[in-house]
C-alpha cells in the first residue's frame, strides 16, 4: 500500500520512466490545498507525470513529501501534497 491507502505498482516511482522528483515552494499552497511548480524539459528524459501519479516533492526550504499529481498545464504541474509523508528537519510548510 501506498500513503494513499492504494495498492502500488512496481512501476509507482519508476526514475527511469518519468520525472518523479519535483522541486517546488510548500509554502505557496493554492485552491485545493494544491502547489504548481514547473516540470523541467528533457529531449529525450524521462516524461513528465500525469494526473493521478506520484511524485516526491522537495521543498525549496527544508523537507520533502510525495504528492498526488490532479493536473498538467504545459510545463507546470498541480500536485496535491500528502502531509502525512512530510519529512524535513523543520516545521510543515504554513498551511500544511
Amino acid at each position: 500500500m501506498d500513503p494513499y491507502g492504494e495498492a502500488t505498482r512496481e512501476t509507482e516511482l519508476d526514475f527511469g520512466q518519468r520525472e518523479v522528483v519535483l522541486r517546488a515552494d510548500l509554502d505557496r499552497q493554492g485552491a485545493g490545498d494544491c502547489i504548481w511548480t514547473s516540470v523541467r524539459f528533457l529531449m529525450h528524459g524521462p516524461r513528465s507525470p500525469r494526473p493521478g501519479e506520484v511524485v516526491v516533492l522537495v521543498d525549496v526550504e527544508d523537507g520533502t513529501c510525495l504528492g498526488r499529481v490532479v493536473s498538467v498545464a504545459g510545463w507546470e504541474v498541480c500536485v496535491r501534497p500528502d502531509w502525512r509523508t512530510w519529512s524535513g528537519a523543520g516545521s510543515r510548510p504554513a498551511g500544511a
